[in-house]
């Protein structure tokens, strides 16, 4: 309702601006599509000669290039053909001033066409002559070809000399078909068959050097190859031509060059899985060379798009770019320079290298594979061997190898369990050079062999390693370069080599473009070159691989991943709640993902002084009308055991002190937390069954109620906080029993439980689609036995399957995420406006006033599950909101909303994104960037729009420091910051773990280095760190959020490096404390915000110390100490950039987690490592006054433990 006062954002306007130079000619053709300009140049330019001018239509998307060709061309001009593809949505400048300069006074008359082939009615309007007339120039395009150029040129001539002549009718050419002459230089053997499938208009016009070379370079891999042209893979007609063939000739691999997905999901899977091979995505770039050359994020973000996440979404297997966009061809007279394809020999070689070696898995026998799984091990101790986030993943691998063994594969002896796995790993050199001397490497690696590979890198990767690694790049003093891990059999199973920030800790402070040291090289080129692996599999979220410098996308040999782990088939077992990361492997390291199920999560519940101070509530509040002396008696007991407990400190402070302890207690029961983690290929029984379907059935949707509801008959919008202890006990009780029932495991409940319209719904959905995809996802280890045999793995969508996604099961699927295009969604808006609704609310409460500037963390991952929660919040900060495409959902401008309208001052916000936002999310970035530019520059009072007070102020200090104004007036508006192009992180995880910091200070200038890139509009960036130092000091708020309960804030490194960071720099910037708050949306219809310090007591109190959460790890051996160790490093890290942590709480972690006899029992039986480093941290904490009034008696114990395991190590 308020639309008509709002302010259009111009989005468009940061497009990148190219100067165009054309003269007026009567006729003017402009097309999409590059392949056609060209095609017309040649067919076109000999009968038009200079009345003739050639446009693309993608540098008129700028509405000052779009005004401008308007004016100076279009007017002049007679006759104006368009050829749009995305029509009046990618082109509203364009067709406005078309429309514009008809108005006033040109004589232009114009035929409209669709850039596909589909028409498109809302484009007729923009025509002069009748539809049939317009239809039949549509159809001289769609067909394409020689013939149909002539006639549409013969045509246009009659147009212009307003001739009555008939005009011929387009000549029909086929939609799709085989390409021979890629078939005429076969080999006389080949090992195998590769097809490749390119776009009609390639054909037509002749621009095959990409798919010429392409092809043979396979042939000289001793490949046969067939080429397959289509308008689109969408047509039900080619992929039946497709499927013909292959029941005489089936491929072996197919590489695409064609961008898009194929279609719905059901006609992909379908189609893809008939044919069950790898399909390598290819990408053809539509810019030339020399700007993927300069561009670190190697393609463009509609070049992603199209090129990259929407063909994920088909499980398609991105290789990288073979070819560039170049000018062939100068027409003067059309003004006019032609473009076509042209190939980069090294990177074509590098595809079909990759594409072979697929074939090389999918021909070798089971017998006969050498497969390489590779664990993660960060940080670099023997305590932290297998990371894989929510994952047990010794034991997952001992699973997994037991069905390579079943199925053929050589293995021998296969530990007995993920224990001695890591046991039999520690035998030999690991990356923890303590535990490592004297231990002997199982194999190596000559330093001459990695001489050799090293010197194939390019110049500047070379120059890299030799400047930053000097003693390691000759290995002139060691002779052999371990590599860690054991063979059985053809299986070896290595332990991923450290980044190397731990060796060069003062690398961290001043470089975080580190290049990985030749000992990495050396790792990946033993398991290509020396063990021969068929094909490398990183063994759970996540590796360092990924994360190496380089481009984003696009990669080339100059880009670590792929200079170091080569062409190399490559499947990744992956958490399915995190694509953002795992869409970092795929995308970075080709990999191929096989998703694997969350952990069970269970009702928190209460324990010890918790569960005691409860029912003294609840007997307070049952004797308090009936019995109101036992009630006086019960509250001074309760004050009593309140006094005992160290956690009085945690209840919130409010004037009704039993009813702020009642609630604290529920929140705390309420809480949904890990009660184990997942192996691979195991589906949740018994208990954790029941657990895990409850997680899932509490959500309600728009076509279920949630179960709670359900039973207590309400609708489903009903809020369970209304409900007393008793109450919600009684329903938790009752949804445990109706589930238990539906599974089969208690029939007794039969008369208990209720029954209505929305159970039965329930019992519908959960028979009929929750229960068969959750027991489905027991066939994740054949998916990847799959995998191995070269076949094709489904795609699937990613997300949080306790949020409302139970489409992500089954799992075992090659996952995607979301299309960038469309972030942040329309379901996203509402929960990031509540969310930022939620959050000043809160703050108001707490200070009394708006908050002027906040500085918020945005992560890909978390935006990829919700569609862009976050940048939802950041642009109702702003006050803005986004403008949607109708059709596509594609974000395409944003308003902004007069003051009047939003009702209170906007918040200067300043965005920190991770490194993977920045890459996935190219639209994203441009519109963050450039809603500041807007508020910047409107007319309103300084205390309501305070990004114009920070930008005046900015720009004039800026000026009196020397800088050119409009340099000054740049810098004044940028408010997204990240790290430098290339690289990832904050740099606080390797700089805590090395210890190689004395104070905040420390922390903060890593943080500011790492983080200190001010990104632009249009993509480019620059280190500012001075300017991010005077951002922070005025920031009053530092938030982030967290829309899932799969995990929480100590049990992921993230939080604490990107919050605690922010939070830490903020402080030491401004030396005052911000406030610090954490969003909570994983009900999006309920979001919370709490204190940082709300949170940390939350989860602290929820999980750390609850004996659920400790027998459950305990199941898990190895792993499960792992987890407890993680823990403890988490909270250090929230101390020591948030001095969070209070005393009495490093006491309970360390007498509950590390001092407990059973504890010590657990960690000296299977991982005493964990012990010893997490009774180090806490020795740590103390030493750097963290742990400020630590029990003497506690300090003793704890080096007492680390003493006992080095003599037993020793």
């Amino acid at each position: 309702m308020h639309r008509v006062a709002t302010e259009a954002g111009g989005l468009d306007l940061e497009r990148r601006l190219q100067s165009i130079k054309q003269s007026p000619a009567e006729l003017v053709f402009v097309s999409s599509a590059d392949t056609e300009l060209a095609a017309l140049a040649r067919i076109w330019g000999p009968r038009f000669g200079s009345r003739l001018r050639l446009m693309n239509a993608s540098l008129l998307q700028h509405p000052e290039a779009a005004e401008h060709y308007a004016d100076h061309v279009l007017f002049h001009a007679k006759l104006a053909i368009f050829r749009l593809h995305g029509g009046k949505a990618y082109f509203p400048k364009l067709l406005d001033e078309l429309l514009h300069i008809k108005s006033h006074g040109a004589q232009l008359r114009s035929l409209v066409l669709p850039g596909t082939d589909e028409w498109d009615p809302e484009l007729e309007n923009y025509s002069e002559f009748d539809i049939s007339l317009t239809k039949t120039f549509f159809d001289y395009f769609r067909e394409g070809g020689p013939r149909n150029y002539e006639f549409a040129a013969q045509s246009l001539e009659k147009l212009l000399n307003k001739s009555n002549d008939p005009f011929p009718e387009a000549e029909i050419n086929p939609n799709f078909g085989w390409y021979l002459p890629l078939e005429q230089n076969a080999p006389e053997k080949p090992n195998g068959r590769v097809w490749i499938t390119f776009y009609r208009a390639w054909q037509q016009s002749g621009d095959l050097e990409v798919v010429q070379d392409l092809a043979n370079e396979l042939n000289r891999q001793g490949l046969a190859v067939a080429g397959f042209y289509a308008y689109s893979l969408r047509e039900p007609g080619a992929q039946q031509a497709l499927l013909d063939r292959a029941e005489n000739e089936a491929p072996d691999v197919i590489l695409t060059l064609q961008s898009f997905s194929i279609g719905r999901m059901d006609e992909r899977v379908s189609f893809l899985e008939s044919l069950n091979c790898p399909v390598l995505q290819v990408i053809a770039s539509n810019e030339n060379r020399e700007a993927w050359m300069e561009n670190p994020r190697g393609l463009n973000p509609s070049n992603v798009a199209m090129s990259v996440a929407l063909p994920e979404t088909d499980g398609r297997v991105l290789s990288t770019v073979v070819g560039f966009k170049e000018v062939s061809q100068n027409h003067r007279e059309l003004e006019y320079q032609a473009k076509s394809m042209v190939s980069d020999p090294v990177q074509i070689r590098h595809v079909a290298q990759l594409a072979s070696n697929w074939v090389r898995l999918r021909k070798a026998s089971n017998a006969e594979k050498r497969v390489a799984i590779i664990l993660a091990n960060y940080p670099n101790r023997d305590s932290r061997i297998g990371n894989g986030v929510g994952l047990d993943t010794p034991a997952s691998v001992i699973r997994f190898l037991r069905k390579m063994k079943d199925e053929g594969y050589q293995i021998e002896e296969i530990p007995e369990n993920g224990d001695e796995l890591i046991r039999l790993l520690q035998s030999g050199v690991t990356n923890d050079e303590e535990q490592s001397y004297g231990k002997n490497a199982n194999q190596s690696w000559s330093s001459e062999a990695l001489e050799e590979i090293l010197s194939t890198l390019p110049e500047r990767s070379r120059e890299q390693l030799q400047k930053q690694w000097p003693d390691q790049y000759s290995f002139s003093a060691q002779q052999e370069v371990p590599v860690s891990g054991i063979r059985l059999g053809n299986i070896f199973i290595g332990i991923q080599p450290q980044r190397g920030f731990g060796i060069q800790t003062q690398a961290i402070y001043h470089d975080p473009e580190l290049s990985p040291p030749p000992a990495y090289f050396a790792f990946y080129a033993w398991i290509r070159e020396a063990f021969k692996a068929h094909a490398v599999i990183h063994f759970g979220k996540h590796g360092n691989l990924e994360w190496l410098p380089g481009r984003s996308v696009a990669l080339g040999r100059e880009d670590f991943p792929q200079s170091v782990l080569g062409p190399v088939p490559h499947l990744y077992p992956f958490i399915v709640n995190d694509p953002g990361e795992g869409t970092q492997a795929k995308r970075r390291t080709s990999a191929v993902i096989v998703d694997h199920l969350t952990p069970p999560l269970t009702r928190a519940g209460l324990y010890d002084e918790l569960d005691r101070m409860e029912r003294l509530l609840e007997e307070h509040a049952h004797s308090e009308t009936l019995y109101p002396e036992r009630a006086h008696e019960l509250e001074h007991e309760i004050e009593h055991l309140l006094q005992e407990v160290s956690w009085k400190e945690e209840i919130p402070e409010e004037e009704d002190w039993l009813n702020a302890l009642s609630n604290h207690l529920c929140e705390l029961k309420e809480s949904q937390i890990r009660s184990g983690l997942h192996i691979f290929g195991e589906v949740p029984r018994n208990e954790r069954r029941i657990d895990f379907l409850l997680s899932l059935l509490r959500m309600p949707s728009l076509e279920r109620s949630g179960l709670l509801q359900a039973l207590l008959g309400q609708p489903p919008d009903f809020d369970l906080d209304q409900l007393n202890s008793k109450e919600r006990d009684r329903v938790e009780e009752l949804a445990r029993l109706w589930i238990a029932r539906e599974c089969g495991m208690d029939s007794s409940a039969e008369a208990t439980l209720p029954d209505n319209e929305a159970l039965q719904v329930l019992r519908s959905w959960l028979h009929g689609t929750l229960i068969p995809r959750l027991d489905r996802c027991a066939a994740e280890p054949e998916s990847l036995l799959k995998g191995l045999e070269g076949r094709f793995l489904a795609p699937g969508p990613s997300g949080a399957p306790t949020r409302g996604r139970v489409d992500v099961l089954p799992t075992g699927r090659n996952f995607y995420s979301v299309d960038p295009r469309v972030i942040p969604t329309q379901t996203a808006w509402k929960c990031g406006q509540k969310m930022a609704d939620e959050l000043l609310e809160r703050y108001r409460a707490d200070h009394g006033n708006w908050p002027k500037t906040l500085a918020l963390v945005i992560w890909g991952t978390s935006n990829m599950r919700t569609g862009g929660d976050d940048i939802a919040q950041a642009l109702w900060l702003w006050g803005c909101e986004p403008v949607w495409e109708p059709v596509s959902g594609r974000v395409v401008d944003f308003e902004i909303l007069p003051l009047s309208v939003l009702g209170r001052p906007r918040v200067d916000v300043v965005v920190r994104v991770s490194g993977m936002f920045r890459d996935a999310f190219g639209d994203a970035m441009r519109l963050l960037s450039t809603i500041p530019k807007r508020l910047a520059a409107l007319e309103e009072p300084l205390d309501q729009n305070p990004v114009r007070a920070a930008a005046l102020e900015d720009r004039q200090r800026l000026s009196q420091e020397g800088l050119a104004p409009e340099t000054a007036e740049q810098l004044a508006e940028l408010r997204v910051f990240s790290s430098g192009p290339g690289c990832y992180g904050t740099g606080l995880l390797p700089l805590i773990d090395s210890g190689n910091w004395e104070d905040r200070k420390d922390l903060t200038e890593v943080f500011l280095k790492w983080g200190g890139h001010g990104y632009r509009s249009d993509g480019s960036s620059t280190e500012e760190l001075e300017l991010l130092k005077q951002r922070l000091s005025t920031v009053e708020i530092v938030h982030q959020n967290q829309d899932n309960r799969e995990h929480d804030l100590l049990d992921s490194d993230d939080y604490f490096q990107f919050q605690g960071g922010l939070h830490a720099a903020v402080t030491e910037l401004r030396q005052q404390t911000p406030a610090t708050y954490h969003g909570d949306s994983s009900n999006p219809e309920k979001v919370r915000v709490r204190t940082l310090k709300e949170e940390f007591n939350r989860v602290f109190r929820s999980r750390v110390l609850n004996p659920k959460w400790i027998h459950g790890m305990r199941e898990h051996g190895y792993k499960g100490a792992f987890e407890m160790a993680a823990t403890v490093d988490y909270l250090f890290g929230y101390d020591a950039t948030c001095d969070i942590v209070a005393d009495y709480q490093y006491e309970e972690v360390a007498q509950k987690l590390l001092l407990d006899e059973e504890q010590q029992d657990f960690f000296k039986e299977h991982n005493p490592l964990a012990l010893r480093d997490a009774a180090q941290r806490l020795l740590e904490a103390h030493e750097r006054q963290l742990w400020e009034n630590a029990v003497p008696e506690t300090l003793d114990a704890l080096e007492a433990s680390i003493l006992h395991i080095q003599g037993e190590l020793e």
